[in-house]
């Protein structure tokens, strides 16, 4: 009787059990069910996808052509055209060698350009996009700039090209690229070995003139140094 009882026992006590895991999701599917029903859509935007078709829109053929060079900024209402201003920075980031036997000095730089073309320009949807950014140069304008003084360079492609070009909401273009560069420094040598040097680099156009294209040093800091730079050869640097 007494094994009896306590099986009857557990077996109301499973049933119970039972009874009450099936009880309660039925409630909560009823609660689920009215809080969906209460529910507003909610609708997630791929601004991804959104940067995509931006890009696809402006740089269209149709509309966009990278081989013309886009109107200056600032004009008058008279003026339908002027020069192309490009503002330019850039961030040293080693020196490799200081050659006063052949005059010159290695160094490796990030060098940036910026400019506006108002073909470019996007909505920003509110905010949402501060710039697209791309890895091909060439679909969009860029000023033909050279080093005058070089004499040797080369461009980093490890593991991709060290190179993004940004395009802002209100036409700007940034253009940036790491290269190496050898340029030329011609020295006065006559206080040696307590001389001190003025190496330049040199930046121009190699095919516009003043007149369709103007560089300028882009504010406040147009020249940057990599903490604790060595300059190799025994120099120091003066700023």
């Amino acid at each position: 009787m007494c094994q009896q009882g306590m099986f009857a026992y557990l077996g109301r006590g499973i049933l119970l059990i039972l009874m009450f895991l099936v009880t309660i999701p039925a409630k909560q599917n009823r609660d689920h069910k009215h809080n969906r029903i209460q529910r507003r859509p909610y609708h997630v935007v791929n601004y991804r996808q959104v940067e995509k078709q931006i890009l696809d829109d402006i740089l269209s053929p149709s509309i966009y052509d990278s081989h013309i060079r886009p109107r200056g900024t600032n004009l008058s209402a008279s003026e339908s055209d002027g020069p192309t201003i490009v503002l330019v920075n850039l961030y040293v980031r080693s020196f490799e060698k200081i050659d006063d036997v052949k005059m010159e000095f290695s160094v490796q730089i990030t060098f940036r350009q910026q400019w506006n073309d108002n073909r470019l320009e996007f909505n920003d949807q509110k905010g949402k996009i501060k710039y697209l950014t791309m890895t091909e140069r060439s679909k969009v304008w860029m000023p033909d700039t050279f080093f005058r003084n070089e004499k040797d360079g080369k461009f980093h492609n490890i593991i991709q090209p060290n190179l993004y070009v940004r395009v802002y909401p209100n036409g700007d273009v940034l253009y940036s690229i790491r290269v190496s560069l050898t340029l030329s420094c011609p020295m006065d040598l006559e206080l040696f070995p307590l001389d001190t040097q003025t190496c330049h680099l040199k930046v121009a156009s190699y095919g516009w003139t003043t007149k369709d294209l103007v560089y300028s040093w882009k504010p406040p800091d147009p020249v940057q140094f990599v903490a604790n730079l060595f300059l190799p050869g025994g120099f120091e640097l003066a700023r």
